[in-house]
C-alpha cells in the first residue's frame, strides 16, 4: 500500500487509542464504542479482522469463560490473543449500557479498586492487543482483501471493455494477460510480487511478500463455460489454491476469477466478508473474488433470467480433497477450448 495512506490511517488509529488512554472512566464505555465504530468503518481493518478470526474457531468458549464465568483466560500466542481480545471487546460493546460489561470484565482481571485503574487494566488486557495487531497489519499483506475489492470495483466500473478485449483478442493467452493486469495493480499498491515460484503442488501464479515470512498465495482463473472454463475448472482452481496454502503453510489463499461470459457464477458457501464469499476447510480459508468483465449490452434490469452456475461448499471441499493426476484442466469441455488454442491454464512466466 502507498506509504502516505498507511501513515494517515496509522495516525488516526493512534489518535483514538490515546483518547481511550486519557478519558475519564465515566466516559470509557462510550469512547470504546467510538473506537469500535472507527475500526469497522475502515475496509482495511475489517479485512484484517475477517482474516484473523477464522484461524481460531474455538475462541468463543474462552470468551464465554472470561466474560460470563469470571475466569481469567490467557493466550501465549499474540495473534490468538488479538483475536480473543477482539471477541471480548465485541461482547462488551454490544451489551447494553446498564450491563456495565466493561466494568465487570475489568474487575475480574484486576485487583485494584480505583475506577480509572480498573479501566486501565481493561485497556491493557483487551484494547492494546487488538490495537497492536491492527497497527502491525496495516501495511502487511493481510489487508489484501480490501485491495482486491478496490481492484474489482476499478475493473467493473472503468475497464470492463478493455479487459474483455484483452482476453478475447487472444484467448490462448487471455488468462495470463488478465492475471498480469492484476499483478500490475497489486504492484502499484506497493505489494512486492514474485511470479511463478515452484511448490510441491505445481506453480502458484503469485506469491507476495512484504517484509514478512508469510507469503500471500493467490491465483487468477477465467470463468467461461463456453470455452471449457466452467464449474470443474473453477473447482480445480480452488484445489490449486488450497494445495498452495498447504505447501506454504499459510492460513489464507485468494482465488480471483475473471468472468468473461454472460453466465452468472454463484458460490453457495456459508462465509462472506465484504460481499466476498469464502470457505474455510481444514483451517485454511480461501476467498473467492469474482470480477465481471463481460461487456453486457443491456442493463441488469433488462437482461432477464441469467443462466447461473452454482458452486457449493460440497463441490469445493470435494475439489480440495481430491488429488488430480496432473495439473491439466479437469473440465472435459476444455478439450474443445484447447482445439481453439485456449491453453490459458498455465501460470504466466516471470518477466
Amino acid at each position: 500500500m502507498h506509504a502516505d495512506v498507511v501513515q494517515q490511517l496509522r495516525y488516526k488509529l493512534q489518535k483514538r487509542i490515546r483518547r481511550l488512554s486519557a478519558v475519564d472512566w465515566k466516559y470509557f464505555p462510550a469512547t470504546l464504542k467510538q473506537f469500535w465504530a472507527f475500526v469497522h468503518a475502515q475496509p482495511i481493518f475489517v479485512s484484517v479482522i475477517a482474516e484473523l478470526l477464522p484461524r481460531f474457531p474455538d475462541l468463543p468458549t474462552d470468551v464465554d469463560a472470561q466474560v460470563n464465568k469470571r475466569a481469567q483466560v490467557a493466550h501465549h500466542n499474540e495473534v490468538e490473543n488479538a483475536a480473543f481480545a477482539y471477541l471480548v471487546l465485541k461482547q462488551c460493546v454490544e451489551a447494553s449500557d446498564r450491563d456495565q460489561m466493561e466494568l465487570k470484565v475489568a474487575r475480574n482481571i484486576s485487583s485494584v479498586r480505583g475506577a480509572d485503574e480498573v479501566f486501565e487494566a481493561f485497556r491493557i488486557a483487551f484494547v492494546d492487543p487488538l490495537y497492536e495487531y491492527l497497527d502491525e497489519q496495516i501495511d502487511d499483506q493481510r489487508a489484501i482483501l480490501s485491495v482486491l475489492r478496490r481492484y474489482k470495483h476499478k475493473c467493473e466500473s472503468f475497464q470492463r471493455e478493455h479487459l474483455f478485449k484483452l482476453w478475447s483478442d487472444d484467448t490462448g493467452r487471455g488468462e495470463k494477460s488478465l492475471a498480469f493486469h492484476l499483478y500490475e495493480y497489486l504492484h502499484d499498491q506497493g505489494i512486492n510480487l514474485t511470479i511463478e515460484p515452484y511448490s510441491e503442488s505445481g506453480m502458484v501464479d503469485m506469491v507476495a511478500a512484504q517484509g514478512t515470512e508469510d507469503p500471500l498465495v493467490a491465483d487468477a482463473k477465467i470463468f467461461n463455460p463456453a470455452k471449457g472454463k466452467g464449474k470443474p475448472y473453477i473447482c480445480h482452481g480452488f484445489h490449486q489454491i488450497y494445495s498452495y496454502t498447504l505447501d506454504y503453510n499459510e492460513p489464507f489463499g485468494y482465488l480471483v476469477i475473471f468472468k468473461t461470459s454472460p453466465d452468472d457464477l454463484k458460490f453457495a458457501v456459508e462465509g462472506q466478508e465484504q460481499s466476498v464469499p469464502f470457505l474455510t476447510h481444514n483451517h485454511k480459508t480461501i476467498f473467492l473474488l469474482t470480477i465481471d468483465v463481460y461487456p453486457h449490452t443491456e442493463s441488469a434490469s433488462k437482461r432477464g433470467y441469467l443462466k447461473s452456475v452454482e458452486i457449493t461448499k460440497e463441490d469445493l471441499v470435494r475439489a480440495a480433497e481430491d488429488k488430480p493426476a496432473s495439473n491439466s484442466d479437469p473440465d472435459p469441455a476444455s478439450k474443445a477450448a484447447d482445439a481453439e488454442g485456449d491453453g490459458s491454464d498455465s501460470p504466466p512466466s516471470a518477466g
